[in-house]
């Protein structure tokens, strides 16, 4: 049995499991195997509801996915890693290019696919994470897509 605000709820089931999550603790068995029935059961809406929010939200998978990638390299080279959101750097930092002091374009494309994509919105690391620069808020700077792209792995000095 739970204690706190969940304290009507019982382990062994997926509210348990539920709760667990919420709490950031590890669930009991009871509630793992809890959790595994209800997935089983619910399988083919939870996969309807993926699709529908993957198709929705394509831009937000490709860059959850991006930061997934660098904040595993930077933990392989054992380099401090912090979570940080676009909308954190922007406030910070403005809509300007660090390398070329040029204003951002945020209606131009962030990959370089389609036109204008030299003036989109890139999120560049200032000492790169291969010569041991950190993956944190003050090591990044918003820059043009086509400035990130010349500096590519140059080292700073």
């Amino acid at each position: 049995m739970h204690k706190g605000p969940y304290k009507d709820i019982k382990c062994g089931t997926y509210s348990g499991y539920m709760k667990h999550y919420r709490e950031n603790e590890k669930p009991c068995a009871a509630c793992k195997q809890a959790n595994a029935e209800n997935y089983q059961k619910n399988k083919e809406k939870i996969y309807a509801r993926l699709k529908k929010y993957r198709k929705e939200n394509p831009e937000k998978i490709r860059l959850t996915k991006r930061r997934a990638k660098i904040a595993r390299r930077a933990r392989l080279k054992g380099v401090r890693v912090e979570r940080y959101t676009l909308e954190e750097v922007l406030n910070i930092y403005g809509l300007i290019c660090y390398l070329c002091k040029d204003e951002i374009d945020l209606t131009a494309p962030r990959n370089c696919t389609g036109e204008n994509w030299e003036n989109g919105l890139h999120i560049d690391h200032v000492i790169d994470l291969q010569h041991g620069g950190e993956d944190t808020l003050e090591n990044v700077r918003p820059t043009h897509a086509i400035c990130n792209i010349k500096k590519s792995k140059k080292s700073p000095a």
